[in-house]
Formats: structure tokens, sequence, C-alpha cells
């Protein structure tokens, strides 16, 4: 099967992903033009360097942590990951176990068209085999949809200017201002692609459920997740939140009290698990009826 047949585009959300790919950069680059005509120079430059900073910092974002999964020790995580892949027509990821409690999964690009697929081992102990493929099905629509490297270019100038710009906040004189007037531009910016973002895990979803043929296995993992999220501890929460973007779901404590603010990177657990029920529905009515 083709992998545009297995990963069928939505138009409704097809139209809000342009709309927030578009009008993010657009908003960035009129708001630096607008700098540029009527700020001083010094905080023109001092808003360059909170730009170099904070693209310094993101370098390091998405590094493996955690240790590669050989055929050897995960037999059947391999064995599922590759079935996964030859139904999708994608390349098999490296498969990277975290040593987190935190029951998460989340998907890194990296040089050449590969990728890496990150599992915890809080997910890997709660997680049944059918609900665990659900998910690495999930982060496999996200490869084949591009999504790195989507939000990467989308997403990557205006995450620059709000992290150098709370960084120089510390600073005095044109820098504090400097850095204040990024990192306002930096977080506008952010609203667009955390709405990006959002969008995207709906179609992630889709593609997990149209992979698997369960969707109803995936709802069942992230209500697994969330409720592994609950039993964490805050502080090992706001660490990992620093990687929400990425994850399976995200450990901010605003999503995880299941509100949707503007700076949610996903949809609410409650909208995903509704769009999933309406998926495993209209499937089960496709399929044809048993022969007594």
């Amino acid at each position: 099967m083709r992998r545009r047949e297995l990963f069928p585009t939505d138009p409704g959300l097809t139209a809000r992903m342009v709309l927030a790919a578009v009008g993010t950069p657009v908003l960035v680059a009129g708001a630096l033009a607008a700098l540029v005509l009527v700020a001083p120079l010094k905080v023109v430059g001092a808003v360059a360097l909170a730009s170099v900073i904070g693209a310094v910092l993101r370098e390091g974002a998405g590094e493996a942590s955690g240790r590669e999964a050989t055929p050897a020790q995960w037999p059947a995580l391999h064995a599922a990951v590759e079935r996964l892949c030859l139904l999708a027509d994608l390349p098999k990821p490296r498969i990277v176990i975290e040593p987190e409690a935190l029951p998460n999964s989340w998907i890194v690009g990296v040089a050449r068209g590969t990728s890496r697929l990150h599992l915890t081992e809080g997910l890997l102990a709660r997680l049944e085999p059918a609900e665990l493929e659900a998910v690495i099905a999930h982060e496999l629509a996200h490869v084949a949809h591009r999504d790195a490297s989507v939000m990467t270019i989308v997403g990557g100038p205006g995450a620059a200017l709000l992290g150098g710009g709370l960084k120089m906040l510390r600073a005095g004189g044109f820098a504090l201002i400097g850095g204040l007037v990024a990192a306002g531009i930096g977080w506008l910016a952010t609203l667009g692609t955390r709405a990006l973002s959002r969008y995207r895990e709906y179609a992630a979803d889709a593609g997990a459920a149209v992979l698997t043929g369960h969707p109803a296995a995936l709802a069942s993992a992230l209500m697994k997740v969330s409720d592994g999220l609950v039993a964490i501890p805050a502080q090992d929460l706001r660490v990992a939140a620093a990687r929400d973007a990425f994850h399976l779901l995200p450990t901010g404590e605003r999503e995880r009290l299941g509100r949707l603010p503007l700076s949610s990177t996903h949809p609410s657990l409650r909208a995903r698990i509704a769009r999933l029920e309406r998926l495993e529905a209209s499937l089960q009515a496709a399929r044809p009826a048993r022969v007594r």
C-alpha cells in the first residue's frame, strides 16, 4: 500500500496547518522588519545576539541520553518496529530506551533522512503489546508527515528568539531591552508553532489508527500514559517539559490538567480520545459482518 493511502490528508487539518505554517514565519519576519525600521541600532544588535544565543541553546535539543536497543536485547520491539515500517514504507529508525520512569515516547529526526525513536522504560513497563505498537505507529506517522523538519523550519526562528531573549533578561541597558523584545517576538511566534503542533498530533493519531487498524489501542495507551504522568513527581515533569513538543503526551502542568491554553503543544486528551473513538466506530462499521 502506498504511503499516501495509509496517511490520507484531512482537508480541514491541512488548511489549519498551512495557515499556522505560513503565518508564523510571516509574523516573525514582519516584527523583525519593523524593529529594524524603528528601533535604535543597539537594540537591533541585542535582538540579533539573542537569536544567536537561542540557536546555540537549541543545538543540543533532542540528543539521545539513553541506550540504543539492540535486536538481541529487544527482539519483539524490533520486530514490531520493522513490521510497521514495512507497512508504512519508511526506513527503520534507531530505537533508544530512555532510563526514565515517565511513560512517554518521541521521535527525533537526524541527518540523512534517518530518525531516532525514543521510548522510556516507564512506557515499556506500562503498555500492552498492542498499545505499544499503536504508540510506535503514532511516532512513525510523524516521520511520514516530516513533522520534525516542518516544525524546525517553522518554529526554529521564534524559539531561538524566545530562548535567547530570556537568557539576556538578566543583563542591563540595551541588552535587557533587546532581550525583552526578542522574547516578546519569540513568544508570539510560538503561539503559531504550538497550534501547528496540535494539528499535527491529530494527523499522527489518525495515521496510527489507519496503520494499525486499531484506534482503540492508541486511545488506551494515551489514557495509561496520562495516568502514569499524574504519579510522577512534579520536579521530574518540569525537567521533561522542555521536550513537550516531541512527546506523545505533554508533561506541562496545564496540559496535565486537561486544559487547552494557547501555549499548549498538544490537543487535550479528551479531544484526542474522542477522535480516536470516532475512527474506531467508522472502522468497525466498514468491516464486513461475520457469517455464522
